[in-house]
């Protein structure tokens, strides 16, 4: 059965003077989608840090340059970034010397599509330094974290198992069910 979702195709217009390689222009799409940052320390410690976009909450199909597939609870936050430039990734005081503009339809989506979806949220969901949210909901019992941080890695889990495209495509998927099982285990 399809599942409800907007297809959302979009196009940043930036001054003539910008190009295309250039941060700035690169820097939008890093407060859309998110990004992963490294860091190399001198010590020679590597750690690796996301950093949020708008989208990053949300289960999305990246339908080809410059279109998304968004959940119905994702939109209004899509909209706010394209009209104020407002993401959790970068704390610009103003929008910048852009515009975007966008073109939106209602989609009925394939609930293998949805599943997909999910599975990638929780693939790049991460907790702590970079720690995959299942992988640490694994650990869970094991002896190895605190307590607190354990809090953490499951009200960000539960989170998750409460969107409705996670409701719809769980019992498709058996990483799904394993990560319901998981966030479900500690009540």
């Amino acid at each position: 059965m399809p599942v409800d979702g907007y297809f959302i195709q979009y196009k940043f217009i930036l001054p003539e003077s910008t190009s295309h390689s250039s941060y700035s222009y690169q820097k939008l799409f890093r407060a859309l989608y998110g990004y992963t940052q490294a860091v190399n320390k001198s010590s020679g410690k590597n750690y690796k840090y996301h950093r949020k976009g708008v989208l990053s909450d949300y289960p999305y199909l990246r339908a080809g340059k410059n279109c998304v597939i968004i959940a119905p609870d994702a939109f209004q936050g899509l909209i706010a970034f394209f009209k104020t430039g407002k993401n959790p990734t970068h704390n610009w005081e103003t929008k910048g010397n852009w515009k975007a503009v966008y073109y939106m339809d209602e989609k009925a989506i394939p609930e293998q599509k949805i599943v997909k979806a999910v599975e990638n949220l929780i693939d790049r969901s991460s907790v702590e330094k970079g720690a995959n949210i299942l992988a640490e909901l694994r650990r869970i019992g094991s002896g190895t974290l605190n307590a607190e941080y354990e809090q953490a890695v499951i009200s960000l889990a539960r989170g998750i198992t409460k969107h409705p495209w996670f409701l719809k495509a769980c019992e498709d998927s058996p990483k799904l069910k394993e990560f319901k099982k998981l966030a479900d285990a500690r009540k």
